[in-house]
């Protein structure tokens, strides 16, 4: 992968404790080689992408013997960045960063005690010389009404707490930011996708002229578009943007990948630096 880009992954991976098998008491992380060797064929395939910047939601922070999968694995890569939700959820964030692509200037945690007690986790890099903020989120399931609104305050605060953080540190209109993540709801009159295209764009989107109608199959069995990777930028361009897995059918979960690794597919998108970008296109 060349110096001049940037290639990011997010991906759901759907963490074994969340994972239902034969009912809704019956999960997945009571079967310590069912969940070990479902996330160790993930942990290969996100290293045959060979990313930079790898972001995760459902990561399964309670469990230290999953934690040290993923490190095992990565270590010798990437550098690792947790949070956990609050009030006592098993699950979190994770972002696996290239040590050898970025340095690594800071990390803030995003609380939101009060507002469906997700969270949100920013890793501030540099990279090329230049601010790059790089934001996973997931947002609460819409299963009514008024999850649906709490969507949208979640991301309200979101954007709160991304711009205090270039406040305090200096950053506004002198960094580049990157959300990623399961933001729960197809795009179509979305709330949340409209506020988030009013200052980002989505890479998938600037790439196709549109967005992938499935990237995750519900637990009431519904097929929708709902993971994003949004950028802000003066100096980095999408180059390319796909579902994995590769080939797998944007209009359709039940295609001829027979996708198991999760009830998500991942989004990666390669970013390119803009001059670079101009100076081939002359």
């Amino acid at each position: 992968m060349a110096l001049d880009t940037i290639s990011i992954c997010t991906f759901n991976v759907l963490a074994p404790c969340y994972k239902r098998l034969s009912s809704e008491y019956d999960r997945e992380s009571s079967y310590e080689t069912m969940w070990r060797t479902r996330h160790l064929a993930i942990i290969n395939l996100l290293q045959s992408l060979q990313l930079h910047l790898i972001c995760l939601q459902e990561f399964w922070l309670n469990e230290r013997s999953f934690i040290d999968l993923y490190e095992s694995h990565l270590s010798s890569k990437y550098d690792s960045y947790y949070v956990q939700r609050t009030h006592h959820h098993d699950d979190g964030l994770a972002i696996f960063v290239d040590r050898n692509h970025f340095r690594f200037i800071n990390k803030s945690d995003f609380l939101l005690h009060d507002v469906g007690n997700r969270v949100g986790l920013l890793v501030h890099l540099e990279y090329q010389g230049k601010s790059v903020l790089i934001v996973n989120v997931h947002l609460t399931f819409p299963h009514n009404s008024s999850d649906r609104r709490l969507r949208l305050t979640q991301m309200k605060k979101f954007l709160n707490l991304i711009h205090e953080y270039q406040i305090q540190h200096n950053l506004i209109n002198d960094c580049s930011i990157i959300i990623c993540g399961d933001f729960n709801s197809a795009w179509e009159n979305d709330p949340v996708y409209e506020l988030l295209r009013k200052q980002f764009q989505s890479s998938y989107f600037v790439i196709h002229n549109n967005e992938p109608k499935v990237t995750h199959f519900t637990h009431r069995q519904e097929q929708l578009g709902v993971d994003f990777i949004f950028y802000q930028s003066n100096f980095l361009q999408p180059i390319s943007s796909e579902l994995i897995p590769r080939g797998c059918d944007v209009h359709s979960w039940n295609d001829s990948s027979k996708w198991t690794l999760s009830d998500h597919r991942a989004v990666l998108t390669t970013f390119q630096l803009k001059d670079n970008q101009e100076n081939r296109d002359l």
